[in-house]
């Protein structure tokens, strides 16, 4: 419990962080931030239970995509100063910037193996973000609409 509180507070700072870097409306930090360590949580423990960094990137930005979306409508803003900030601690930087020095190193059945999971990660974020925004125009933003939940 100890470390999900570890991993939810620095990626908290993550998001905040990059959000002040894009100068994104000071109303929307901590929402942002929040956004980012709850999509990092959902990753990181997905990941620690032995799924793949495809399933875990794809619940990730599932995750962060409807829960940016909701926050987006209620709070009137655009979407990506919820959404882009809340990304930043789940994209495979460190592991394709990792993948890079073993190549260089010349081990090239690890920075394959590296290079391969970076993919899966990014793929897996693509497509959740594709099925998120697609549920979300599709069933979940009417029936908010209709319920006037939002």
């Amino acid at each position: 419990m100890l470390l999900l509180l570890y991993h939810f507070v620095f990626s908290f700072i993550s998001s905040v962080s990059f959000a002040i870097l894009c100068d994104v409306p000071k109303k929307t930090l901590v929402t942002g931030g929040v956004i980012g360590a709850i999509g990092w949580c959902g990753y990181w423990e997905m990941w620690s239970h032995g799924q793949s960094v495809f399933m875990a990137s794809l619940v990730c930005s599932l995750l962060l995509a409807n829960i940016s979306q909701i926050c987006a409508i209620k709070f009137k803003m655009p979407l990506t100063v919820y959404f882009i900030p809340g990304l930043v601690p789940v994209v495979p930087g460190v592991t394709i910037y990792d993948a890079f020095r073993t190549l260089l190193l010349d081990e090239y059945s690890n920075s394959a193996h590296i290079f391969l999971n970076s993919f899966y990660g990014a793929v897996g974020l693509a497509v959740g973000i594709i099925i998120a925004d697609s549920l979300f125009r599709v069933i979940i933003g009417p029936l908010l609409h209709k319920k006037g939940r939002i």
